[in-house]
């Protein structure tokens, strides 16, 4: 889901809006809607830039490094979580790569009743078609920023992670 709030109200108007519904932060709102609205866009031209160069969809991009990391294969349940996807939507995208040719399911050769996710030779050559445009355009963006503000960004994001502070989801 993406923050889908183009037209960002000016100060003033969070500052009436907040005096009618009583908001105690005004600042920390125009704040964090300042934010949503940076990381949707990021987010968005990162879908776009991974579209136009390699014609996947971020979801099948971060299944192919987990294949990569894990050349022993997956399951399905563990690449669900890796992604932050329910195991039934894993599942629909795992068929689509595999038609894609992507990556294949192997029986697990311990339980039978479990399947493992491989990636192919095909995938290798997407992914190693994808990396580079990736870092390119990360290293693009990254560039408006100097060393003091990247560990200021670290530490702000971390922060909000490490105390628990983003709920963690598992969407679909």
């Amino acid at each position: 889901m993406m923050f889908e709030l183009k037209d960002l109200p000016s100060y003033d108007t969070l500052v009436k809006m907040g005096v009618e519904y009583s908001n105690p932060d005004v600042d920390g709102l125009q704040t964090w809607l300042i934010w949503a609205s940076a990381t949707s866009e990021m987010l968005s031209a990162f879908e776009a830039n991974l579209d136009r160069t390699s014609g996947l969809s971020q979801t099948q991009f971060f299944v192919l490094i987990l294949l990569k990391r894990n050349p022993d294969g997956l399951s399905i349940g563990t690449l669900a979580d890796g992604v932050s996807v329910t195991s039934q939507t894993m599942t629909r995208i795992i068929d689509r790569m595999e038609v894609a040719g992507l990556c294949n399911r192997e029986q697990h050769p311990q339980d039978r009743r479990a399947w493992l996710v491989r990636l192919t030779e095909h995938g290798v050559e997407v992914l190693g078609k994808a990396l580079p445009a990736h870092y390119v355009w990360v290293a693009e963006l990254m560039s408006h920023f100097d060393t003091q503000e990247r560990d200021v960004l670290v530490r702000l994001m971390l922060k909000l992670n490490q105390q628990g502070i983003l709920p963690k989801t598992n969407g679909g």
